[in-house]
C-alpha cells in the first residue's frame, strides 16, 4: 500500500456539474487524504469547500489581452505558463488534466519548459472525444498531445473504446477505467417535505432533468416524454441547469400549455437537494459518457430513464437499476415512465437497486483509492 503523499495539480473547467464537478470533488478528497492539491482554472471553482484546507491551493489563469488576438486564442499559452510556474514553484509530482482540450495540450506544452518534469495524466470525460474526434482542424495536435501523456483514464469503458476507434488514442496505449462517483447526502424528512410542497399538491409526482441544455441533451425529448407521462400520471417537471437549448424548452412549455406544470430552476448549486424529492429522472441524451447527474439521482434512490448510449449501460441495467431506451424513442420512455410511477412495488424495487448500486460501486472510498493507486503506478514508470 502506497503511503507517500503527493503534490498534485488538477486542471479543470469551473463548471457546476460534469468534468468540473468530478475534478473538484477528486481534489477535495485527495486533500482530505493528506495530498497537496493545486487547482488551476480560469475562474472560481464553485464546488470548493468554504472552510480553509491547508492542502488546497487555487491558481487563477489570468486573461491576456492583445489587440491582434481574441482572448481565447492565447488562453492556451497563459494556461501552459501557469502550469509550468506552479510545477517549478511547488515541485509537483502529477499534473492531472480533466478534458483533453485544452488542458492536456497545455500540460504537454508546459513540460517543454526546463524544470517542469511532472508526470501528466489526462482523464477523458466524454465531450473531449465526441466533439473533437472528427475535427480535422485540431485532431492531430490533440492526438499527439495524448500520445505524450504518461497516463490516461476514462470515466467509462465505452468512451475509452471510442477514443481508440477515432484514433485520438493509439491502440497500444493503456486507458485505465475509473468511473465517476458520488457522495450520498441525506436530508431530514421535514425539510424534504417543505421543499416538495413548494412544487406539488394532491400527490403529484416530481420528474427531474439536469443538464447543460446543449443540443446533445435533446431537451425537446424531455418535454415530449413529460407531456406523455403527465397525460396519465399527474406530475410536475423540474428543469435544472442552463444553456443554449433552454429557449427551446420555454417555447415548448408555451406551445403545450405546460406553464403550470414545468418549473425552470436554472443553475442550482445543490442539485442533490432537489433530487432527494424527485420520483423520476429523465436523461434522453444523444450521447453520454458516464453521467454524474444520473449517478446522483441513483444515489438519492430516484429511478432513471436514459438512452442506451456510451457508458450508460455500464451504470444502469434495464429494468433492474433503471431504464434504457434508444435515442429518440420517446414512446418507450413514456411507457416506462408511466409504469414506474404507477406501480409502487416496481418503483420501490428500482429505487432500492439504484441506491445500492450507486453507494456500493461508485463511492469515494473505492474510486479515489483507484486514482491514488494509478498516480503511484504512473510515477513508478521510467
Amino acid at each position: 500500500m502506497q503511503t507517500k503523499k503527493l503534490k498534485i495539480i488538477i486542471v479543470c473547467f469551473p463548471t457546476l456539474g460534469g468534468s468540473g464537478a468530478v475534478a473538484t470533488s477528486l481534489g477535495l478528497e485527495l486533500a482530505n487524504r493528506g495530498h497537496q492539491v493545486h487547482f488551476i482554472a480560469h475562474d472560481v471553482l464553485f464546488n470548493l469547500q468554504k472552510d480553509f484546507n491547508k492542502n488546497i491551493t487555487f491558481h487563477l489563469v489570468e486573461n491576456v489581452e492583445h489587440p491582434l488576438f481574441e482572448n481565447a486564442s492565447i488562453f492556451l499559452l497563459s494556461l501552459s505558463n501557469k502550469i509550468s510556474e506552479v510545477c517549478r514553484r511547488y515541485n509537483i509530482d502529477i499534473i492531472h488534466t480533466h478534458f483533453a482540450v485544452p488542458h492536456a495540450i497545455a500540460a504537454i506544452m508546459a513540460r517543454s519548459i526546463p524544470g517542469t518534469d511532472a508526470k501528466i495524466i489526462n482523464t477523458f470525460h466524454g465531450s473531449d472525444i465526441n466533439l473533437f474526434a472528427n475535427n480535422l482542424n485540431i485532431k492531430e495536435i490533440v492526438a499527439q498531445s495524448i500520445k505524450q501523456c504518461d497516463g490516461l483514464t476514462s470515466v467509462a469503458d465505452a468512451l475509452a473504446k471510442q477514443a481508440k476507434k477515432d484514433n485520438i488514442v493509439e491502440e497500444s496505449q493503456d486507458i485505465r477505467i475509473i468511473y465517476n462517483w458520488v457522495k450520498q447526502e441525506k436530508y431530514p424528512a421535514n425539510k424534504a417535505k417543505e421543499l416538495r410542497d413548494l412544487f406539488t399538491h394532491n400527490n403529484e409526482k416530481i420528474i427531474t432533468h439536469v443538464s447543460n441544455f446543449r443540443e446533445v441533451k435533446r431537451i425537446q425529448d424531455v418535454l415530449e416524454i413529460f407531456r406523455g407521462i403527465n397525460k396519465v400520471v399527474d406530475s410536475k417537471l423540474l428543469l435544472i441547469g442552463d444553456g443554449p437549448e433552454q429557449r427551446i424548452a420555454h417555447r415548448l412549455i408555451s406551445k403545450y400549455n405546460l406553464m403550470n406544470k414545468v418549473h425552470v430552476l436554472g443553475l442550482q448549486t445543490n442539485v442533490q437537494r432537489i433530487l432527494s424529492i424527485s420520483d423520476l429522472f429523465l436523461l434522453p441524451s444523444k450521447s453520454e459518457a458516464f453521467s454524474l447527474a444520473a449517478l446522483e439521482a441513483m444515489s438519492s434512490g430516484v429511478p432513471v430513464i436514459t438512452t442506451n448510449v456510451g457508458g450508460m449501460p455500464e451504470m444502469i441495467k434495464d429494468g433492474e437499476t433503471g431504464f434504457l431506451a434508444d435515442v429518440g424513442d420517446v414512446k418507450t420512455m413514456v411507457s416506462k415512465g408511466i409504469d414506474v410511477l404507477s406501480n409502487l412495488v416496481l418503483h420501490k424495487k428500482i429505487s432500492e437497486n439504484a441506491l445500492n448500486k450507486a453507494t456500493s460501486d461508485y463511492n469515494a472510498d473505492i474510486i479515489v483509492k483507484q486514482y491514488e493507486e494509478y498516480y503511484h503506478e504512473v510515477l513508478a514508470k521510467n
